[in-house]
């Protein structure tokens, strides 16, 4: 774990010394997932994201809910329990599984963050803790492809369309939290990278790919690439506003590939 970022290192460390007390001889394998193996995990703004496989099913989050609450407020600790058997075959989103997000144990209809990109993610581009045996990842680039376009189509129409309302009536020079433009900037380039190039990218690849696809928004992305690199910036409701289109022009442009 040398070539991890030190509170990387530091929290996965404490992490498996205690669920190993709790679940001796059940924590078969922990991989991290996201920012950190594509290199872009960046301090104060990044969370540690992963996978933690176990011998049989964790159903219940009190198991290891004090585990989570010794570890370190900040980076966040996102992780999801999972078998071998789970992720050997394609994602059931019907099977709820323990999962923590923002740091927090979180509860949802249907799998939560169980999803192709998290088994690709998982098969194609995780940093092992620990190696879990033979373990085979359930990888199909067509359902990975076809969750994207869903996800498009729900999450991030939806997405634009709320931020379209909530700016409608802003003043063009009200700030707004140093977070929103960043977020939804790199964010749904990520997706439109992956239906061009069939790879799952990083956010700050992700800015630098719309840079190219979508250069009427260069000085916005640049501001959101500066911030991602942890460069303070001031973002407004014009910026957002400037934002609508971009994220509707991504959308159907990645909807096209």
């Amino acid at each position: 774990m040398t070539d991890l970022p030190a509170e990387v290192t530091g929290t996965t460390k404490r992490y498996l010394e205690l669920v190993d007390e709790v679940l001796p001889g059940q924590v078969t394998g922990f991989y991290l997932t996201g920012s950190v193996p594509l290199g872009d995990f960046r301090p104060g703004r990044s969370d540690i994201d992963g996978v933690v496989v176990t011998a049989e099913p964790v159903r219940d989050a009190s198991v290891v809910r004090e585990v989570h609450e010794q570890l370190p407020a900040a980076p966040a600790f996102d992780v999801t329990y999972l078998t071998a058997a789970q992720l050997a075959a394609a994602p059931d989103q019907d099977q709820p599984v323990v999962f923590t997000q923002d740091g927090a144990f979180r509860e949802a209809p249907s799998g939560g963050p169980v999803s192709p990109v998290l088994w690709s993610e998982l098969a194609r581009q995780s940093f092992p803790i620990r190696t879990a045996p033979g373990l085979v990842v359930h990888d199909d680039q067509e359902e990975l492809e076809a969750f994207t376009r869903a996800n498009l189509t729900s999450y991030w129409a939806s997405t634009f369309g709320q931020l379209e309302s909530a700016m409608a009536d802003r003043p063009d020079d009200e700030v707004l939290p140093e977070s929103v433009l960043p977020w939804v900037m790199l964010g749904v380039p990520r997706l439109h990278a992956l239906l061009a190039t069939g790879n799952i990218i990083s956010k700050t690849a992700a800015g630098e790919h719309a840079l190219v696809a979508f250069p009427r928004w260069s000085a916005l992305l640049h501001r959101c690439l500066d911030h991602r690199a942890g460069t303070p910036q001031t973002f407004t409701a014009a910026d957002a506003k400037s934002a609508i289109p971009y994220g509707q022009t991504v959308i159907t442009t990645a909807l096209a590939l």
